[in-house]
């Protein structure tokens, strides 16, 4: 093969992945907790991330109540990868990636630990994505 040839088909494969995390749209599947926010589909790039946010924030806020604010009016949020759904913790070495939600009435509570994006506001620092 040629590096022409293959250099386009990694450029076709690139295009296609983007064009793909552009046009499915981000899925809110839950919430938890006042700041953690389970989602499916969130973009691969921190610049698309960060815009997914600032766009629908208002919305956020409204319906799920967050980011809840604590009284010095910082707050943070955690945006994580819903993955595969939530599984059941075992107590093995295995299980010490999920992130479990105790309030949660059913076993299957738990979620492996995928952070997508954090944001972070406090009078000190201001505004942080992480």
């Amino acid at each position: 093969m040629s590096k022409r040839l293959i250099a386009g088909v990694v450029a076709a494969a690139i295009g296609g992945y983007l064009l793909w995390q552009y046009l499915t749209p981000v899925e809110i599947v839950a919430v938890h907790d006042g700041n953690t926010i389970l989602v499916k589909h969130f973009p691969y790039l921190k610049s698309r991330q960060i815009a997914w946010w600032e766009a629908n924030k208002d919305m956020i806020q409204a319906k799920y109540g967050i980011p809840h604010k604590y009284t010095d009016g910082s707050y943070g949020v955690v945006i994580m990868d819903f993955g595969e759904g939530y599984r059941i913790d075992r107590g093995t070495d295995e299980d010490s990636d999920l992130l479990c939600f105790d309030k949660m009435p059913v076993e299957a509570q738990c979620i492996e630990k995928h952070p997508r994006l954090w944001i972070d506001w406090s009078p000190n620092t201001g505004l942080l994505y992480r």
